[in-house]
This record gives C-alpha cells, structure tokens and sequence, in this order.
C-alpha cells in the first residue's frame, strides 16, 4: 500500500516532472560568444544529481556536463546553487554546430522512475543573435536602479515585450503593466532595444529573469548587494539637522562681542557670524547690527544646545505613524474577533462560576437535611 505522505506529496506538487523542473523554452546567442542558462527545480530535488544533456530527441540525448561525477565537455561547464534553487549551464567559444535541442534533467534515483528533464532550444547564428542582453550578470547595491537592455532583431520589431522572474511564471510584466512610477518600468523605442528599469532593488530582488519576445528568451542575472558603509555615512550626513551650523554661527557672534567689551560703541556689526556656514563659504544673509549686550558664550551654548526644532513632527511620532499606516487591512477584524473571543471566554468562567457556586449550596444543603434526620 502507498503511504499516506507520499500521496499528499503527488496531490499538491503533482507526479514527478510535472513543475519540478523549468528553464527558457527558446533562446539565441552569436557565433564566439558565450551563454547561460539557468535551470530551476523544485526543492524537493535540492539533494539530486543535476546534469545537462544535448539532443533532439531524450532517447539520443547526450550528457554534456554533470554535478556527479563532476564532469563537462565541450567548453560546458556546471554550476548547482542549492540555496537559490537553480543550477546553471554556461556554454562558452559557441559554434553554429551548437545549435540543437539541449536538456535541462535531475537524476530520480528511484527503481523504474525515468529522470525529470526539460528542454530548451539553442541556435547559434554568425551574425547579431535574434535576442540577447547586453550584461548577462548586473551588480546593484540595495536601494539602487538598474538599468537591463535588451536587444532583438528586425524580425521581432512587432512582438509583444516582456520581463520575467525567472522560476515564477506569473510574474511576467508588458509595458502596458507598468508606468514611470512602478518599481519596474519597460520601455521600448521600437529601435531594436527595450530598457527594463527596476527601481528601489532589495536583497530580495536578486536572481534570474528573462528578456522575452515572442517564443524567445534571453536570461540575465541580478545580484543585489549590501548598501556600502561609505554610502550610509554620505546619506546621514546629508540628512544631518542644522543646528550645530545655528550653534556655531552664534558662538562666533558671542566671542567676537566679549572681545569688543572695552570700546565705547553701544553696538557691533556682526557680519561674519551670521554670514559663515560649516561648509567655509559665506552665504549672502545681510549685516545684521545688535545691541551690545555681555553674556558669557557657555550659557549661550547650553542653550542653545537645548533647543529642539518645532517646525516639523519628531522622529518618533512619524515612525509610529507609518506603522499604523502600514498594518495590514485585516488587522481591525483581527482585533475585534480577539476581544469577542475574549468576552466569550470570560462569559463562559461567570457561568462556570455560578454554577460551582449552585451545586455547592445544593450539596450544603443536602448536607443540612442529612444531619437534620440523624438527629431525629
């Protein structure tokens, strides 16, 4: 008999071969160069033997490179990523005598059960292929743009474009699915090249998509690094209040009037301290004449070293804001449905309670008759 978990294994994910294993259908690359192709499989296959198999038919089919025994031929070389879930096949000094049927395949291992494999098609031309990217593998840091062209030929001028995550296959985007404000924009100028542009990229980000026009496709690597400690440094300092360069300003102004103590003249013209900022350059604030007035800087430094801008909401009621923006939608229907449950609850002890209450009064008074009767 069959177990039980293997039948719940079939009925969600479906016999072997069926979404256990998925690459580009159809892809092109020039005569000297170079390709990849990256292969993605189903978890349950992270442990398996992945190998790469060329020929038009399965039967036929010839292992060009495999994980193990680590082998490759023919300037093919093998790469399984277990933690991404993919395993790449990269193809390089391409020849026209390339061109055929390749097999993406994992190794079953069971008695009588036939390998997973998935097929791709490979044409090698010696003239511009008829789809490509201009970078197969693109380096962003995290919060950054990246920028992907992809070109295709005449023959395609007409076909519908689109960019895909690679392993999802809902993901695909047209440029009608996008605008300028969408963290994806595709634009096309009919000229032989469309730009897809992915804005604000996260870690989460990262991996493979696809050009595709028509029946073909074209693969491209996004790695999504972290942020650099320089750039960090460079965006607090830009954000930075500007109340140490008001502290400043007014230092400079409270030592040049105490060392104006002894002249006669009620009065200083104090161009330099209101005019000086911390980047060395004057900024064009006019003369400024004040009364001549003896106060000692270090009073003047403790207050103004508290003082706090009122122009704007802090730093904490703001953050505290967007969290309650951005709790979920169901969140309120969550909170009501815990405090019914929790009236519910406390009905249910009330009740419990006077009802222990009841029978102790009737076991009281039970108890009551009984010693009335012995002593009749």
């Amino acid at each position: 008999m069959v177990p039980l978990y293997l039948l719940i294994l079939v009925f969600v994910h479906g016999p072997p071969g069926c979404n256990s294993l998925w690459t580009v259908t159809k892809s092109t690359a020039k005569s000297g160069g170079a390709i990849t192709i990256p292969c993605h499989y189903h978890r349950m296959f992270r442990d398996h033997v992945k190998y790469w198999c060329k020929g038009r038919t399965w039967a036929l089919c010839t292992v060009m490179a495999s994980t193990d025994p680590r082998r490759s031929r023919g300037g093919m070389s093998i790469t399984d990523i277990p933690e991404e879930l993919v395993f790449t096949v990269t193809m390089k000094n391409l020849q026209e005598t390339d061109t055929n049927r390749y097999w993406c395949a994992l190794k079953v291992g069971a008695i009588g059960k036939p390998d997973v494999k998935v097929s791709v098609e490979l044409t090698v031309t010696q003239g511009s292929p008829d789809l490509s990217v201009v970078d197969e593998l693109v380096s962003v840091e995290e919060g950054g743009s990246v920028s992907v062209q992809c070109l295709y030929s005449d023959t395609l001028r007409g076909k519908e474009k689109k960019w895909c995550r690679s392993g999802d296959r809902h993901s695909c985007q047209t440029q009608t699915d996008t605008s300028q404000n969408a963290s994806v924009v595709i634009s096309d100028g009919k000229r032989g090249v469309f730009n897809v542009t992915m804005k604000e990229l996260e870690k989460k980000d990262a991996g493979w998509y696809w050009c595709s026009v028509g029946d073909l496709q074209a693969a491209v690597h996004i790695n999504v690094t972290q942020r650099s400690t320089a750039h960090r440094n460079t965006a607090e300092a830009v954000t930075t209040p500007t109340l140490p360069m008001l502290h400043s300003a007014f230092s400079t102004f409270t030592d040049s009037t105490a060392n104006s103590a002894s002249k006669t003249n009620p009065s200083a013209t104090v161009d330099s301290a209101l005019t000086t900022s911390s980047y060395g350059s004057a900024t064009p604030y006019p003369s400024v004449s004040v009364p001549y007035i003896t106060i000692h800087s270090s009073t003047l430094t403790s207050s103004l070293t508290t003082v706090q801008p009122t122009c704007c909401p802090s730093t904490e009621s703001t953050s505290s804001n967007k969290k309650i923006r951005n709790l979920p939608w169901h969140a309120p229907i969550l909170i009501v449905l815990a405090m019914v449950l929790l009236v519910i609850v406390v009905m249910a002890a009330v009740n419990i309670y006077r009802s222990s209450r009841n029978n102790i009064r009737l076991v009281e008074g039970e108890m009551t008759e009984l010693v009335i009767n012995q002593d009749q």
